[in-house]
């Protein structure tokens, strides 16, 4: 009796691993479908949606969920250059209870056609998000951006100050000079672009740029997500070349006409933007809330999305907290 019982568990474990392997087997070969489930699942468990809306230069793809209270406030989330909406998830989390969150892939990024030549100065840029938050966001709002998405936050307020409760900054600004260069800035000068991926072995180096220890991400998403971006590569080219050589104003120079409630939550180990500039922007602007973190890189929504979204949570209670009183 003992020996079959041991034939029967046996045989189990094996039948069980070889599932193991197959489904391991599967995911490789085939991780588009996987990934589609996975992104699916996170999504779900963070209370969002995800949705379409359809606008004159084409179709946006954005991440929609939280409170759907009348009096609940509206959080837009914008991602930075070659990112995406699915990045924020993490991040919403501790947001979606006591607010409405709306999380666009930018047009002519992530899950979006890429647009034609000129589309991606940051003028052109603002024009297609206002048009956009006017739709997604019809009333006041908080904004919240990212890298690239700190810089055209900063020209959005400027130019539709009424529009904003606050604005936030997640990870460092475009924008900002900062008294230390970067890892990144002292690559440019050397002729090289760490964050524009041509290649997927190019997406899997422009992380380590990103983040001082990748994040989690389940494999079958990472091959996806490369794949698809390593696909966009003549574009990435295009798109890195429009928004770094865009006239602008830059965000060091707009700040001090921002007088709105500001939050800043840039990481000492940014590759990307030295943590000094923390400092430089934080003198400038009027209104403002500056914390620094350690343990985080470039996108800390990523990869401290707990430390970053508390931070930014607490700086929000306390701006609603006098109307409360």
């Amino acid at each position: 009796m003992m020996a079959k019982r041991k034939r029967i568990l046996i045989k189990g474990s094996v039948v069980l691993l070889g599932g193991i392997v197959l489904l391991w087997g599967l995911m490789v070969l085939f991780p588009a479908p996987f990934a589609k489930l996975m992104l699916a699942g996170v999504r779900a468990s963070a209370g969002l949606e995800e949705k379409v809306i359809e606008m004159p230069f084409g179709s946006v793809r954005y991440l929609e969920g939280g409170s759907d209270s009348a009096e609940a406030p509206t959080i837009v989330l914008l991602h930075g250059i070659f990112a995406r909406k699915e990045h924020w998830v993490d991040f919403t989390r501790a947001l979606t209870g006591s607010y409405r969150v709306i999380v666009p892939d930018l047009p002519g990024f992530g899950d979006n056609e890429v647009l034609g030549e000129g589309a991606y100065t940051y003028a052109a840029q603002l024009d297609r998000l206002a048009a956009l938050l006017d739709e997604l966001a019809p009333g006041v709002f908080h904004l919240v951006g990212n890298s690239m998405s700190g810089q055209l936050g900063g020209l959005y307020a400027r130019q539709h100050p009424a529009r904003l409760l606050s604005l936030a900054l997640i990870g460092s600004p475009v924008g900002v000079t900062s008294p230390v260069p970067s890892d990144m800035e002292r690559a440019l000068v050397r002729g090289d672009k760490p964050l524009v991926v041509t290649t997927e072995e190019e997406f899997s180096t422009r992380m380590e740029w990103l983040f001082p220890d990748t994040p989690y991400i389940p494999g079958p998403v990472v091959r996806v997500w490369a794949k698809a971006e390593a696909a966009r590569g003549d574009a990435n080219e295009r798109i890195w070349a429009e928004v770094s050589g865009s006239n602008q104003v830059r965000l060091e120079a707009l700040a001090p006409e921002l007088r709105l409630p500001s939050f800043i939550f840039w990481c000492r180990e940014d590759r990307v933007f030295h943590f000094t500039g923390a400092q430089v922007l934080s003198n400038l602007l009027p209104d403002v809330e500056l914390v620094s973190a350690t343990g985080c890189g470039h996108a800390p929504m990523l990869d401290q999305p707990e430390k970053a979204s508390q931070a930014y949570r607490a700086f929000l209670d306390r701006q609603r907290a006098p109307s409360d009183g």
